[in-house]
Protein backbone atom coordinates (compact mmCIF):
# COMPACT_ATOMS: atom_id res chain seq x y z
CA UNK A 1 0.00 0.00 0.00
CA UNK A 2 1.35 3.31 -1.04
CA UNK A 3 1.31 6.30 1.29
CA UNK A 4 0.89 9.97 0.40
CA UNK A 5 4.38 10.66 1.57
CA UNK A 6 5.79 8.29 -0.93
CA UNK A 7 3.68 9.76 -3.72
CA UNK A 8 4.37 13.47 -3.04
CA UNK A 9 8.09 13.32 -2.24
CA UNK A 10 9.32 13.11 -5.82
CA UNK A 11 6.99 15.93 -6.91
CA UNK A 12 8.18 18.30 -4.20
CA UNK A 13 11.81 17.62 -5.10
CA UNK A 14 11.22 18.48 -8.77
CA UNK A 15 9.49 21.78 -7.99
CA UNK A 16 12.23 22.81 -5.64
CA UNK A 17 14.84 22.24 -8.30
CA UNK A 18 12.80 24.22 -10.80
CA UNK A 19 12.54 27.18 -8.45
CA UNK A 20 16.26 27.11 -7.76
CA UNK A 21 17.03 27.09 -11.49
CA UNK A 22 14.78 30.09 -12.09
CA UNK A 23 16.50 32.01 -9.30
CA UNK A 24 19.91 31.31 -10.76
CA UNK A 25 18.77 32.47 -14.21
CA UNK A 26 17.20 35.64 -12.80
CA UNK A 27 20.39 36.41 -10.85
CA UNK A 28 22.55 36.07 -13.97
CA UNK A 29 20.19 38.29 -15.97
CA UNK A 30 20.26 40.86 -13.19
CA UNK A 31 24.03 40.88 -13.04
CA UNK A 32 24.28 41.16 -16.87
CA UNK A 33 21.89 44.09 -16.96
CA UNK A 34 23.73 45.81 -14.12
CA UNK A 35 27.10 45.36 -15.86
CA UNK A 36 25.69 46.65 -19.15
CA UNK A 37 24.18 49.68 -17.43
CA UNK A 38 27.44 50.53 -15.70
CA UNK A 39 29.41 50.14 -18.96
CA UNK A 40 26.99 52.35 -20.86
CA UNK A 41 27.20 54.91 -18.07
CA UNK A 42 31.01 54.98 -18.22
CA UNK A 43 31.05 55.26 -22.02
CA UNK A 44 28.50 58.05 -21.97
CA UNK A 45 30.68 59.96 -19.50
CA UNK A 46 33.94 59.60 -21.51
CA UNK A 47 35.11 62.85 -23.20
CA UNK A 48 38.04 64.24 -25.16
CA UNK A 49 40.82 64.88 -22.60
CA UNK A 50 41.24 68.31 -24.10
CA UNK A 51 37.62 69.13 -23.27
CA UNK A 52 37.51 67.83 -19.70
CA UNK A 53 36.41 70.63 -17.44
CA UNK A 54 35.84 72.99 -20.36
CA UNK A 55 32.18 73.60 -19.45
CA UNK A 56 32.98 74.50 -15.86
CA UNK A 57 35.93 76.84 -16.71
CA UNK A 58 35.22 80.54 -17.27
CA UNK A 59 35.44 81.55 -20.91
CA UNK A 60 38.31 83.96 -20.26
CA UNK A 61 40.47 81.23 -18.63
CA UNK A 62 40.74 78.93 -21.69
CA UNK A 63 44.19 78.67 -23.39
CA UNK A 64 44.13 79.24 -27.13
CA UNK A 65 46.60 77.67 -29.56
CA UNK A 66 47.11 79.57 -32.80
CA UNK A 67 49.36 79.65 -35.85
CA UNK A 68 50.79 82.58 -37.78
CA UNK A 69 53.17 83.09 -40.69
CA UNK A 70 52.88 86.87 -40.88
CA UNK A 71 55.58 87.76 -38.33
CA UNK A 72 58.02 90.18 -39.92
CA UNK A 73 61.38 88.78 -41.00
CA UNK A 74 63.81 89.94 -43.66
CA UNK A 75 67.34 89.22 -44.86
CA UNK A 76 70.16 90.83 -46.79
CA UNK A 77 73.53 89.59 -48.07
CA UNK A 78 77.06 90.65 -47.11
CA UNK A 79 80.59 89.41 -47.78
CA UNK A 80 81.86 86.50 -45.68
CA UNK A 81 85.39 87.97 -45.45
CA UNK A 82 87.23 84.70 -44.73
CA UNK A 83 87.05 81.21 -43.26
CA UNK A 84 89.66 79.10 -41.55
CA UNK A 85 91.30 76.97 -44.24
CA UNK A 86 94.40 75.32 -42.79
CA UNK A 87 95.04 71.56 -42.76
CA UNK A 88 91.82 70.73 -44.61
CA UNK A 89 90.89 67.18 -45.62
CA UNK A 90 91.33 68.27 -49.25
CA UNK A 91 92.02 71.53 -51.07
CA UNK A 92 90.21 73.19 -53.95
CA UNK A 93 92.31 74.41 -56.84
CA UNK A 94 91.17 76.19 -60.00
CA UNK A 95 88.81 78.90 -61.16
CA UNK A 96 85.07 79.04 -61.80
CA UNK A 97 82.85 81.70 -63.34
CA UNK A 98 79.23 81.80 -62.14
CA UNK A 99 76.87 84.02 -64.19
CA UNK A 100 75.19 85.23 -60.98
CA UNK A 101 78.05 85.23 -58.46
CA UNK A 102 81.04 86.21 -60.60
CA UNK A 103 84.37 84.41 -60.46
CA UNK A 104 86.24 82.55 -57.75
CA UNK A 105 89.87 81.42 -57.77
CA UNK A 106 91.26 78.82 -55.38
CA UNK A 107 95.00 78.53 -54.75
CA UNK A 108 97.10 76.60 -52.22
CA UNK A 109 100.00 77.37 -49.91
CA UNK A 110 101.91 74.30 -48.75
CA UNK A 111 105.15 73.24 -47.16
CA UNK A 112 106.90 69.98 -48.03
CA UNK A 113 109.09 67.63 -46.04
CA UNK A 114 112.03 65.43 -47.02
CA UNK A 115 111.40 61.68 -47.16
CA UNK A 116 114.83 60.74 -45.80
CA UNK A 117 117.54 62.63 -43.97
CA UNK A 118 121.07 63.14 -45.26
CA UNK A 119 120.12 62.17 -48.79
CA UNK A 120 123.09 62.27 -51.16
CA UNK A 121 122.38 63.10 -54.80
CA UNK A 122 125.77 61.60 -55.80
CA UNK A 123 128.60 62.88 -57.92
CA UNK A 124 127.70 65.54 -60.46
CA UNK A 125 123.88 65.27 -60.18
CA UNK A 126 121.92 66.62 -63.14
CA UNK A 127 118.21 67.50 -63.07
CA UNK A 128 115.89 65.81 -65.55
CA UNK A 129 112.65 67.38 -64.26
CA UNK A 130 110.84 68.59 -61.15
CA UNK A 131 107.21 67.46 -61.00
CA UNK A 132 104.51 68.58 -58.59
CA UNK A 133 102.09 65.66 -58.37
CA UNK A 134 98.71 65.90 -56.61
CA UNK A 135 96.04 63.24 -56.13
CA UNK A 136 92.54 64.16 -57.34
CA UNK A 137 89.58 63.96 -54.97
CA UNK A 138 86.67 65.12 -57.14
CA UNK A 139 85.69 68.43 -58.72
CA UNK A 140 83.04 71.16 -58.92
CA UNK A 141 82.14 72.65 -62.29
CA UNK A 142 83.04 71.72 -65.87
CA UNK A 143 86.31 69.84 -66.42
CA UNK A 144 86.23 70.61 -70.16
CA UNK A 145 88.17 73.79 -69.55
CA UNK A 146 91.81 74.83 -69.70
CA UNK A 147 93.30 76.38 -66.57
CA UNK A 148 96.55 78.35 -66.56
CA UNK A 149 98.72 77.29 -63.63
CA UNK A 150 101.33 79.34 -61.77
CA UNK A 151 103.75 78.13 -59.06
CA UNK A 152 106.01 80.22 -56.83
CA UNK A 153 108.51 79.54 -54.06
CA UNK A 154 107.41 80.85 -50.65
CA UNK A 155 109.60 83.34 -48.80
CA UNK A 156 107.69 83.06 -45.50
CA UNK A 157 107.34 80.09 -43.19
CA UNK A 158 104.02 78.76 -41.92
CA UNK A 159 103.65 77.11 -38.52
CA UNK A 160 101.58 73.95 -38.09
CA UNK A 161 100.05 75.04 -34.77
CA UNK A 162 98.92 78.45 -36.10
CA UNK A 163 95.44 79.21 -37.44
CA UNK A 164 95.31 80.43 -41.05
CA UNK A 165 92.40 81.83 -43.03
CA UNK A 166 91.38 81.87 -46.66
CA UNK A 167 92.46 85.48 -47.22
CA UNK A 168 96.07 84.71 -46.22
CA UNK A 169 98.76 86.67 -48.03
CA UNK A 170 102.27 85.21 -47.84
CA UNK A 171 105.34 86.61 -49.55
CA UNK A 172 106.60 84.55 -52.44
CA UNK A 173 109.31 84.78 -55.07
CA UNK A 174 108.38 86.48 -58.32
CA UNK A 175 109.65 83.60 -60.49
CA UNK A 176 106.81 81.56 -61.98
CA UNK A 177 107.87 77.91 -62.27
CA UNK A 178 104.75 76.82 -64.18
CA UNK A 179 102.83 79.33 -66.32
CA UNK A 180 101.20 76.83 -68.64
CA UNK A 181 97.69 75.47 -69.18
CA UNK A 182 96.24 72.11 -68.27
CA UNK A 183 92.85 70.43 -68.50
CA UNK A 184 91.67 68.60 -65.37
CA UNK A 185 91.17 64.84 -65.63
CA UNK A 186 89.96 63.85 -62.15
CA UNK A 187 88.60 60.48 -63.26
CA UNK A 188 91.54 59.21 -65.34
CA UNK A 189 94.31 57.03 -63.97
CA UNK A 190 97.83 58.24 -64.74
CA UNK A 191 100.33 55.96 -66.43
CA UNK A 192 103.91 56.19 -65.26
CA UNK A 193 106.87 54.37 -66.82
CA UNK A 194 109.36 52.89 -64.38
CA UNK A 195 112.54 52.71 -66.46
CA UNK A 196 114.46 50.86 -63.76
CA UNK A 197 111.95 48.03 -63.49
CA UNK A 198 111.09 48.36 -67.19
CA UNK A 199 107.41 48.39 -66.30
CA UNK A 200 104.34 50.57 -66.73
CA UNK A 201 102.45 51.56 -63.59
CA UNK A 202 98.99 53.04 -63.10
CA UNK A 203 98.99 55.29 -60.07
CA UNK A 204 95.39 56.55 -59.98
CA UNK A 205 94.02 59.97 -60.85
CA UNK A 206 96.73 62.59 -60.32
CA UNK A 207 97.65 65.94 -61.84
CA UNK A 208 101.34 66.42 -62.73
CA UNK A 209 102.84 69.89 -63.14
CA UNK A 210 106.42 70.19 -64.44
CA UNK A 211 108.03 73.01 -62.46
CA UNK A 212 111.19 73.11 -64.52
CA UNK A 213 109.93 73.92 -68.01
CA UNK A 214 109.98 77.71 -67.81
CA UNK A 215 112.77 78.06 -65.27
CA UNK A 216 115.02 75.33 -63.82
CA UNK A 217 115.98 77.46 -60.81
CA UNK A 218 113.92 75.65 -58.18
CA UNK A 219 115.02 72.21 -59.32
CA UNK A 220 118.66 73.35 -59.26
CA UNK A 221 118.22 74.72 -55.75
CA UNK A 222 116.85 71.40 -54.48
CA UNK A 223 119.46 69.16 -56.10
CA UNK A 224 122.30 71.37 -54.85
CA UNK A 225 121.08 71.42 -51.23
CA UNK A 226 124.03 70.89 -48.87
CA UNK A 227 124.16 68.25 -46.16
CA UNK A 228 123.06 70.69 -43.46
CA UNK A 229 119.84 71.53 -45.32
CA UNK A 230 119.02 67.83 -45.70
CA UNK A 231 119.94 66.79 -42.15
CA UNK A 232 116.44 67.23 -40.66
CA UNK A 233 112.91 68.27 -41.58
CA UNK A 234 113.33 71.51 -39.64
CA UNK A 235 116.56 72.39 -41.43
CA UNK A 236 114.99 71.60 -44.78
CA UNK A 237 111.91 73.77 -44.24
CA UNK A 238 114.18 76.71 -43.39
CA UNK A 239 116.01 76.03 -46.64
CA UNK A 240 112.86 75.57 -48.72
CA UNK A 241 109.80 77.26 -47.21
CA UNK A 242 107.25 75.78 -49.57
CA UNK A 243 105.12 76.54 -52.63
CA UNK A 244 102.22 78.75 -53.59
CA UNK A 245 100.34 77.58 -56.66
CA UNK A 246 97.31 79.19 -58.22
CA UNK A 247 95.54 79.73 -61.57
CA UNK A 248 94.32 82.63 -63.68
CA UNK A 249 90.67 83.59 -63.17
CA UNK A 250 88.39 82.37 -65.95
CA UNK A 251 85.59 84.43 -67.51
CA UNK A 252 83.35 81.54 -68.57
CA UNK A 253 82.35 78.32 -66.79
CA UNK A 254 85.54 76.80 -65.33
CA UNK A 255 86.25 74.19 -62.68
CA UNK A 256 87.45 73.79 -59.11
CA UNK A 257 89.23 70.47 -58.67
CA UNK A 258 89.86 68.85 -55.30
CA UNK A 259 93.35 67.67 -54.41
CA UNK A 260 94.33 65.60 -51.37
CA UNK A 261 97.83 66.85 -50.60
CA UNK A 262 98.39 64.38 -47.77
CA UNK A 263 97.72 61.42 -50.10
CA UNK A 264 100.73 59.16 -50.66
CA UNK A 265 100.48 59.91 -54.40
CA UNK A 266 100.91 63.65 -53.78
CA UNK A 267 104.25 65.42 -53.46
CA UNK A 268 107.16 66.96 -55.30
CA UNK A 269 109.35 64.57 -57.30
CA UNK A 270 112.86 65.45 -58.41
CA UNK A 271 114.00 63.28 -61.33
CA UNK A 272 117.78 63.30 -61.87
CA UNK A 273 120.89 61.37 -62.82
CA UNK A 274 124.51 61.38 -61.66
CA UNK A 275 127.81 59.84 -62.65
CA UNK A 276 126.74 56.45 -61.31
CA UNK A 277 123.13 56.04 -62.49
CA UNK A 278 120.31 57.36 -64.65
CA UNK A 279 116.56 57.60 -63.95
CA UNK A 280 116.90 58.46 -60.27
CA UNK A 281 114.27 60.21 -58.22
CA UNK A 282 113.80 61.79 -54.82
CA UNK A 283 110.46 62.73 -53.26
CA UNK A 284 109.25 65.56 -51.00
CA UNK A 285 105.88 65.09 -49.34
CA UNK A 286 103.17 66.95 -47.48
CA UNK A 287 103.40 65.18 -44.13
CA UNK A 288 100.86 65.03 -41.32
CA UNK A 289 102.50 68.09 -39.74
CA UNK A 290 103.13 70.08 -42.92
CA UNK A 291 101.15 73.35 -42.92
CA UNK A 292 98.85 73.80 -45.91
CA UNK A 293 96.28 76.54 -46.47
CA UNK A 294 93.55 77.11 -49.05
CA UNK A 295 93.39 80.64 -50.48
CA UNK A 296 90.05 81.81 -51.96
CA UNK A 297 89.62 84.95 -54.05
CA UNK A 298 86.17 86.14 -55.14
CA UNK A 299 85.56 88.81 -57.77
CA UNK A 300 82.03 90.22 -57.59
CA UNK A 301 82.66 93.04 -60.06
CA UNK A 302 81.60 90.57 -62.78
CA UNK A 303 78.59 89.24 -60.82
CA UNK A 304 74.96 90.03 -61.65
CA UNK A 305 73.87 93.62 -61.15
CA UNK A 306 71.52 92.57 -58.35
CA UNK A 307 74.39 91.05 -56.34
CA UNK A 308 76.66 94.02 -57.02
CA UNK A 309 73.98 96.46 -55.85
CA UNK A 310 73.20 94.49 -52.70
CA UNK A 311 76.67 93.26 -51.69
CA UNK A 312 79.13 95.81 -53.08
CA UNK A 313 76.93 98.93 -52.89
CA UNK A 314 75.17 97.94 -49.64
CA UNK A 315 71.54 98.24 -50.79
CA UNK A 316 70.07 95.95 -48.12
CA UNK A 317 66.48 96.59 -49.25
CA UNK A 318 67.14 94.32 -52.24
CA UNK A 319 67.17 91.40 -49.81
CA UNK A 320 63.39 91.67 -49.73
CA UNK A 321 63.41 90.25 -53.25
CA UNK A 322 66.40 87.89 -53.20
CA UNK A 323 69.33 87.09 -50.93
CA UNK A 324 72.26 84.68 -51.17
CA UNK A 325 74.79 82.32 -49.60
CA UNK A 326 78.01 81.05 -51.18
CA UNK A 327 80.68 78.73 -49.81
CA UNK A 328 84.47 79.06 -49.82
CA UNK A 329 84.23 82.34 -47.87
CA UNK A 330 81.91 83.88 -50.46
CA UNK A 331 78.60 85.34 -49.28
CA UNK A 332 76.52 85.08 -46.12
CA UNK A 333 73.24 86.70 -45.15
CA UNK A 334 71.93 88.53 -42.09
CA UNK A 335 68.47 87.57 -40.77
CA UNK A 336 66.46 90.17 -38.82
CA UNK A 337 63.18 90.03 -36.85
CA UNK A 338 62.11 93.69 -36.64
CA UNK A 339 58.82 93.35 -34.71
CA UNK A 340 59.49 90.74 -32.02
CA UNK A 341 59.27 93.43 -29.34
CA UNK A 342 55.64 93.98 -30.35
CA UNK A 343 54.87 90.36 -29.37
CA UNK A 344 56.31 90.97 -25.93
CA UNK A 345 54.26 94.16 -25.47
CA UNK A 346 51.01 92.36 -26.29
CA UNK A 347 51.35 90.01 -23.34
CA UNK A 348 52.58 86.52 -22.55
CA UNK A 349 52.89 83.82 -25.17
CA UNK A 350 54.25 80.27 -24.99
CA UNK A 351 55.86 79.33 -28.29
CA UNK A 352 55.06 75.74 -29.22
CA UNK A 353 57.17 75.84 -32.40
CA UNK A 354 58.98 78.46 -34.47
CA UNK A 355 60.18 77.56 -37.96
CA UNK A 356 62.40 79.71 -40.16
CA UNK A 357 61.80 78.72 -43.79
CA UNK A 358 64.24 79.58 -46.58
CA UNK A 359 62.75 79.06 -50.06
CA UNK A 360 64.69 78.73 -53.31
CA UNK A 361 64.42 81.23 -56.15
CA UNK A 362 65.86 78.97 -58.86
CA UNK A 363 63.69 75.92 -59.70
CA UNK A 364 66.91 74.01 -60.40
CA UNK A 365 69.83 75.25 -58.27
CA UNK A 366 73.01 75.91 -60.26
CA UNK A 367 75.50 73.03 -59.87
CA UNK A 368 73.36 71.58 -57.04
CA UNK A 369 72.22 73.17 -53.82
CA UNK A 370 74.36 73.10 -50.66
CA UNK A 371 73.47 69.98 -48.68
CA UNK A 372 72.82 72.08 -45.58
CA UNK A 373 72.93 75.61 -44.20
CA UNK A 374 74.64 76.86 -41.04
CA UNK A 375 72.55 79.21 -38.83
CA UNK A 376 74.12 81.07 -35.89
CA UNK A 377 73.41 83.95 -33.54
CA UNK A 378 74.89 87.28 -34.66
CA UNK A 379 76.59 89.44 -32.03
CA UNK A 380 76.90 93.22 -32.02
CA UNK A 381 80.62 93.07 -32.85
CA UNK A 382 80.08 90.79 -35.84
CA UNK A 383 81.12 87.62 -34.05
CA UNK A 384 78.73 84.71 -33.69
CA UNK A 385 77.47 82.11 -31.21
CA UNK A 386 75.76 78.76 -31.49
CA UNK A 387 71.97 78.88 -31.15
CA UNK A 388 70.54 77.01 -28.17
CA UNK A 389 68.21 75.13 -30.53
CA UNK A 390 71.19 73.47 -32.20
CA UNK A 391 71.88 71.55 -28.99
CA UNK A 392 68.57 69.74 -29.51
CA UNK A 393 70.21 67.79 -32.34
CA UNK A 394 70.25 67.97 -36.13
CA UNK A 395 66.91 66.18 -36.58
CA UNK A 396 65.22 68.89 -34.48
CA UNK A 397 67.25 71.94 -35.54
CA UNK A 398 67.06 71.16 -39.27
CA UNK A 399 68.84 73.06 -42.02
CA UNK A 400 69.14 70.24 -44.55
CA UNK A 401 68.15 70.88 -48.15
CA UNK A 402 64.71 69.50 -49.06
CA UNK A 403 64.72 68.92 -52.80
CA UNK A 404 60.99 68.13 -52.93
CA UNK A 405 60.11 71.66 -51.80
CA UNK A 406 63.35 73.45 -52.77
CA UNK A 407 63.76 74.86 -49.28
CA UNK A 408 65.59 74.72 -45.97
CA UNK A 409 63.78 74.69 -42.60
CA UNK A 410 65.17 75.50 -39.15
CA UNK A 411 63.47 75.26 -35.76
CA UNK A 412 64.46 78.24 -33.60
CA UNK A 413 61.80 78.00 -30.89
CA UNK A 414 64.13 78.36 -27.91
CA UNK A 415 65.96 81.32 -29.42
CA UNK A 416 62.81 83.32 -30.15
CA UNK A 417 61.22 82.42 -26.80
CA UNK A 418 64.29 83.73 -24.97
CA UNK A 419 64.06 87.01 -26.88
CA UNK A 420 60.40 87.40 -25.89
CA UNK A 421 61.11 86.48 -22.28
CA UNK A 422 63.82 89.11 -21.85
CA UNK A 423 63.12 92.29 -23.78
CA UNK A 424 66.30 93.89 -22.44
CA UNK A 425 68.37 91.52 -24.60
CA UNK A 426 69.42 93.23 -27.83
CA UNK A 427 68.52 91.18 -30.89
CA UNK A 428 71.26 91.50 -33.52
CA UNK A 429 69.69 88.85 -35.73
CA UNK A 430 71.24 85.72 -37.19
CA UNK A 431 73.88 84.76 -39.76
CA UNK A 432 73.22 82.07 -42.35
CA UNK A 433 76.00 80.40 -44.39
CA UNK A 434 76.46 77.48 -46.71
CA UNK A 435 77.48 74.70 -44.32
CA UNK A 436 81.17 73.68 -44.14
CA UNK A 437 82.15 76.83 -46.00
CA UNK A 438 85.88 75.99 -45.87
CA UNK A 439 85.27 72.97 -48.11
CA UNK A 440 82.01 73.82 -49.84
CA UNK A 441 81.97 75.88 -53.07
CA UNK A 442 78.18 75.65 -53.61
CA UNK A 443 75.83 78.61 -53.56
CA UNK A 444 72.09 79.30 -53.33
CA UNK A 445 69.64 82.08 -54.22
CA UNK A 446 66.71 82.58 -51.81
CA UNK A 447 63.40 84.31 -52.24
CA UNK A 448 63.10 87.33 -49.97
CA UNK A 449 60.13 88.05 -47.74
CA UNK A 450 58.60 89.92 -50.71
CA UNK A 451 59.53 87.77 -53.75
CA UNK A 452 59.77 89.13 -57.28
CA UNK A 453 56.33 87.68 -58.10
CA UNK A 454 53.33 86.17 -56.31
CA UNK A 455 53.94 82.65 -57.61
CA UNK A 456 57.07 82.30 -55.49
CA UNK A 457 56.98 81.13 -51.90
CA UNK A 458 58.44 83.81 -49.59
CA UNK A 459 61.11 83.61 -46.93
CA UNK A 460 59.11 83.49 -43.70
CA UNK A 461 58.66 82.54 -40.06
CA UNK A 462 55.92 80.12 -39.06
CA UNK A 463 54.89 80.22 -35.38
CA UNK A 464 52.57 77.95 -33.41
CA UNK A 465 51.91 79.55 -30.02
CA UNK A 466 49.70 79.46 -26.93
CA UNK A 467 48.14 82.71 -25.72
CA UNK A 468 48.69 82.90 -21.93
CA UNK A 469 46.95 86.25 -21.50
Amino acid sequence: MLTVKNITQPTMSFMTKLLVSKKLINAKITRFLAFTFIALFIISCAKDPNKIGAKILPEDSKLEVARTDTTSVYAYTILSDSVRSDELTFNYFGSLFDPEFGSITAGIYTQLSITSVDHDFGENPVVDSLVLQMAYNGYYGDTNINLTVHAYELLELMEFDEEYYSNLELQHDGIDYANYTFQPHPNDSTTEIDTIANDTLKIGAVARFNLGLTNPGLAEKLINADSTSMSSSEDFRNFFKGLYFTVDAVDNEGCLVRFTLSDTKSGLILYYKNDSADSLRYGYVVSSVSPRVGKYTHDYTNASQEIKNQVLDGDTTLGQKKFYVQGLAGLRSVIKFPNLIEWARKGKYALNEVKLIFTGFEPEPYLEAPAALFLVKRNADGTQDILEDQYEGASYFGGQYQSSTNEYVFRITNHIQSLLSDTTEVDNGLFVYANSSSLNPKRFIFNGNQPVNDTLSPFRVEIIYTDLN
